[in-house]
Formats: C-alpha cells, structure tokens, sequence
C-alpha cells in the first residue's frame, strides 16, 4: 500500500516527491513521504502485533497552492480512508515555501 501511495503522489503534476529525504532540495513545489513502521498495535502475552503503519507527508509549496495540497490529500483520503489529518501548515520564512504536514496511517495487511 504503501508503494500505491508513493507513486500515486509522484503522478501530481509539478510536484517533485522523494522518499525520506533529499539529497539536494529542490526550489520548486515538492513533498517528502516516508513510513514509520508498528506505530499501532496490540500488545499481549509479551507480544506485539502491528494493526497499523503510520507515516507523514511534508508538502512545500511556493505560495498557496491549493490544487496541489488538494491532489495530495485526493490521494490520502484514496488510500488510507479517513486515516489520514493535517498536523500543520506553516510559512518558512527562510525559504519563502509553504510547509503542510500530513500525517497518515495504513493497514498492515
């Protein structure tokens, strides 16, 4: 699922994405996606079961950019339901870019 998310957010036009980090961020809009593993679960009889991976998207944009945060959370709520919420939106002033962060969770399967 999600490798499905990835290269669904890699289909936005204008938007660069990479997993992670990057090596050399770019000045254009752009997003990082990555994955924390076991983030919820079951514990018992020393035991813990993954029911859920949590992740997070950052989305950086020049200006307001609402088509491509829209895109990006079109793709969210596709694939991970309601699982999915904006932790925050805040204004770089060092880079004069838009920071969204998503955060999100899927299913283990």
């Amino acid at each position: 699922m999600y490798s499905t998310i990835v290269a669904a957010l890699k289909e936005i036009k204008d938007l660069a994405v990479a997993e992670y980090e990057w090596k050399t961020r770019p000045t254009g809009d752009h997003a990082t996606i990555q994955l924390d593993f076991g983030a919820e679960g079951d514990t018992g009889d020393d035991h813990h079961q993954d029911q859920a991976y949590e992740g997070s998207v950052d989305l950086y944009t020049h200006g307001q950019a609402w088509l491509t945060a829209a895109a990006v959370e079109t793709v969210l709520e596709t694939y991970c339901g309601g699982a999915w919420d904006i932790q925050s939106i805040q204004y770089e002033r060092e880079t004069g870019l838009v920071h969204r962060e998503y955060v999100f969770q899927i299913e283990v399967l």
